[in-house]
């Protein structure tokens, strides 16, 4: 397996202004998408974000910390930031913002897909700076439509929520080639997901 060096993205010697780190950031995640893990070079983060290489070394001493930099700021789709008053309401306000997103976060994940299987610092940023971060929101909404009674918790389905709404976000483009669209996920949402908690609207 190969083995890489810690992927802590605290800041180094050093110190980058946060426009210049958000440019940076914004090339990896670009880079990503384009070329996947395995051909991305400091080479090529340095010419996409006009920046030294030098400059990047001093902040990232391996590619593998710059991606996790990257992942841990970028903008994803804001799902903790969703709560309106239903568990319906919720899910109709992540499908809008999935379809915002373009599918931006959906290749971002496939292109680090293949590459994660033999970095287990990359796989541990993944998992720690996005996906962790989309669960524990989802699992915090379920929460609240549980308390005001639109879905009991001894529901069968309750423990496969995350998964379910997460899995449709970010696969659509791997079983249909299409982008995550707002009309699609929505329908999914109503069709599928709240049956199968057996949802009471309030």
């Amino acid at each position: 397996m190969q083995t890489t060096p810690t992927t802590s993205s605290a800041p180094g010697p050093s110190r980058l202004s946060e426009e210049r780190q958000r440019t940076i950031f914004a090339a990896v995640r670009e880079l990503l998408e384009d070329v996947g893990f395995e051909a991305l070079t400091m080479d090529m983060v340095s010419a996409k974000a006009r920046t030294s290489k030098a400059t990047l070394y001093r902040r990232w001493k391996h590619k593998t910390q710059l991606v996790a930099a990257a992942l841990e700021q970028s903008e994803r789709i804001r799902i903790d930031a969703v709560d309106t008053g239903t568990l319906a309401g919720d899910l109709d306000e992540v499908a809008v913002r999935a379809g915002e997103d373009g599918g931006r976060s959906a290749r971002l994940l496939s292109s680090l897909a293949h590459a994660v299987r033999g970095d287990r610092h990359l796989a541990e940023a993944l998992r720690r700076h996005v996906i962790e971060r989309h669960l524990d929101a989802l699992r915090l909404m379920l929460c609240r439509a549980v308390k005001r009674g639109e879905v009991s918790e001894d529901c069968p389905a309750v423990a496969y929520f995350p998964q379910l709404v997460l899995g449709a976000m970010l696969s659509q483009r791997a079983v249909t080639g299409a982008d995550p669209d707002t009309a699609c996920l929505r329908a999914y949402f109503r069709c599928v997901v709240l049956p199968s908690l057996d949802h009471r609207p309030r």
